[in-house]
């Protein structure tokens, strides 16, 4: 007798691992969607890695702009842009560098992230996220958890035991550390610190406005949304994983 098995049947007897990395693969796809929408230097096939290493760019890009928005100003550096002037000169050793480096951490805030795809186009392409040196501290950091977030949902899909607060707190040590070896180099390489220089020259005269930082609204909404809207994305790429994770191929974003 030929015997006719279900489809949970069927689903039952696919080893375990086959079933996690069919998984892990729509989650990714799904992922790395949402996050091109941001990032579009992220490839279309990006695991984990991809979205932490664009996490990581969004923050130096904005420790670099910081700098040259205000950094250029408000620290003690020597007129030339030597490598002696430099040294003599140990910026980084200044009570002043300590500071500016910790107002800076200050404004970054790695956290679970409420955001949707749609809410980080929106916030990164928002009025006050940006000014002519770039995007804020603080809406780089946001945006970096939104992407952090998505890595470690393919990290859970794949197996992964870390929880997203663990994860999290294991990324923004990182990721502050980064920053801060970011701003040593500025003004320890001479070049990065010219082109920060000419950068501020450029942009210094245009009106500096005290509103492009638009963390208030931002925290109000997460006191709203919170992690029922963080679990809104997740079923949301589960979603859509069922309706294109079977052999299908998603939209393109």
């Amino acid at each position: 007798m030929v015997q006719i098995l279900t489809l949970r049947e069927r689903l039952a007897a696919v080893p375990g691992t086959v079933r996690r990395r069919a998984g892990g693969a729509g989650e990714r796809l799904v992922a790395a969607s949402a996050a091109r929408a941001i990032a579009p230097e992220i490839p279309r096939t990006a695991g984990p890695d991809h979205l932490e290493r664009a996490a990581s760019r969004l923050l130096r890009r904005a420790a670099q702009d910081e700098f040259a928005r205000e950094g250029v100003t408000r620290l003690p550096l020597p007129e030339g842009t030597d490598r002696e002037a430099l040294r003599r000169a140990d910026v980084p050793g200044d009570t002043a560098f300590h500071a500016f480096v910790e107002d800076l951490l200050g404004a970054i805030d790695i956290a679970p992230s409420p955001l949707e795809r749609d809410d980080a186009v929106a916030l990164r392409e928002g009025r006050g996220a940006r000014d002519a040196y770039g995007l804020s501290p603080e809406v780089a950091g946001d945006l970096a958890s939104y992407l952090l977030c998505l890595a470690h949902g393919v990290r859970s899909s794949e197996q992964d035991q870390e929880t997203l607060e663990e994860y999290l707190a294991r990324q923004e040590t990182a990721l502050r550390e980064e920053v801060r070896s970011t701003l040593v180099r500025l003004v320890r390489v001479p070049l990065e610190l010219q082109d920060a220089r000419e950068r501020h020259a450029r942009h210094g005269k245009e009106p500096a406005t005290g509103s492009f930082r638009p963390r208030t609204a931002f925290e109000t909404a997460q006191a709203e949304a919170g992690r029922a809207a963080f679990g809104a994305l997740r079923s949301g790429a589960e979603r859509a994983f069922e309706r294109y994770g079977t052999g299908r191929t998603p939209p393109r974003p």
